[in-house]
């Protein structure tokens, strides 16, 4: 019980950092003034300017309330506890400000973004040098001097690798894990492609073989209507397209970095989609204009909606379909059938705004107040729009 109950607090100051700063903030606090008991201060009365005993719990506190920011602002915390340290030093230094100084660069290099790192060990690297020049040309053979100035210098050395470690230690692990689900995103993506291959792409090449030898027998015993026969030559061309659009994709999860170089087609023509007795009516900009001046991979997510649109729109509409496309959207809608119609599942539909949100788009549907029509609307990309308005 006890320690199911330390874990959860442990996991809440993981995900509270303030309230995890604060409590280290009050340890650090409880420490110096323990130390100042001690006689933790005055290190280096031959440099101090100022007497003041007093002033040294002043700078503990203000150090102790900076360290509440530690890993939410580690940088801003470094450069005002470093203004503060400077005056610990001129009161003659104090173990608790020291510490709490190598902790702020320990925090500096831990939790602190790459640029800022990088500006910080340039900072230290002109500090180093100034430092020397200065211990060379005006404080020469001053013991004092040089002891005070090798307290800093082990101060920002030990925080500085504690932190840099630290932070090497977090990027290798994320670099493992990050090639670990890479790993396991690929294996998933193979067997996908498997089952897909043995249970889905097999079927479709049966069945359009099947529907391919119907024609071809019908035609040669001439006992084939010529609606029948154009509607079988239809079907055998949707297989076969479907066949190929299979493969592609199998291809695509089986051999993922090279789907720049093999983006999916967008040839075909949204017609074929629609029965001889239906029609697909446009209005607005032509579709095609606005796809060609966008790449080919982004302009093939764009067409694989829209078809699966109007391929919804006919299974479970009636009448004609009506494209409208304008600067940025296009707009799918027809009218919806009775009872009669083929139920929906709704998996198409999500499947194409999740085409869409990777490329920046958006997919909403809805059937419009006061009418019998239903009406899909794609919310193009912003880099559609532009280069649209721009083309």
């Amino acid at each position: 019980m006890i320690e199911r109950r330390m874990r959860s607090i442990l996991r809440q100051l993981n995900e509270r950092p303030r309230s995890r700063d604060a409590l280290g903030a009050i340890a650090y606090l409880l420490t110096g003034v323990a130390l100042l008991q001690f006689g933790g201060y005055r290190l280096w009365a031959d440099v101090a300017l100022i007497d003041e005993p007093a002033a040294f719990l002043v700078l503990l506190g203000a150090m102790s309330l900076l360290a509440v920011w530690r890993s939410t602002r580690p940088f801003l915390v470094l450069l005002l506890g470093t203004g503060l340290a400077v005056c610990d030093l001129l009161l003659g230094s104090s173990f608790g400000v020291i510490l709490l100084l190598g902790d702020f660069v320990y925090c500096a290099f831990r939790y602190g973004g790459d640029r800022g790192v990088r500006a910080l060990l340039w900072g230290i690297l002109a500090l180093t040098v100034v430092a020397v020049l200065t211990l060379v040309v005006w404080f020469r053979g001053s013991g004092v001097a040089a002891a005070v100035s090798l307290q800093w210098a082990l101060t920002v050395m030990i925080g500085g690798l504690w932190g840099w470690n630290v932070r090497s230690e977090r990027v290798s692990t994320r670099t493992a894990m990050a090639l670990r689900h890479a790993q396991e995103t690929e294996r998933l993506r193979r067997r996908i492609a498997h089952d897909l291959h043995d249970h889905v792409a097999n079927h479709i090449a049966v069945a359009g073989l099947h529907i391919e030898a119907a024609r071809l027998r019908g035609a040669r015993e001439e006992r084939l209507p010529g609606a029948a026969a154009q509607s079988l030559e239809k079907a055998t061309q949707g297989t076969d397209e479907a066949h190929r659009r299979l493969r592609q994709l199998i291809a695509v999860l089986t051999t993922i970095d090279g789907l720049e170089q093999h983006p999916l087609s967008t040839d075909g023509s949204l017609d074929d989609l629609l029965p001889d007795d239906r029609s697909l009516l446009r209005r607005g900009h032509d579709l095609t204009d606005i796809l060609a001046a966008q790449s080919a991979s982004g302009a093939a997510i764009i067409r694989r909606v829209v078809s699966e649109l109007i391929t919804n729109a006919v299974k479970h509409g009636e009448g004609d379909v009506l494209l409208d496309v304008d600067d940025d959207a296009v707009r799918v809608s027809n009218v919806i059938a009775g009872t009669s119609a083929v139920p929906g599942t709704g998996i198409g539909t999500a499947g194409a705004a999740l085409l869409l949100e990777d490329i920046g788009g958006s997919l909403s549907a809805e059937r419009l107040a006061g009418t019998d029509r239903w009406r899909a609307t794609v919310t193009l990309p912003q880099v559609f729009v532009e280069g649209v308005r721009h083309a």
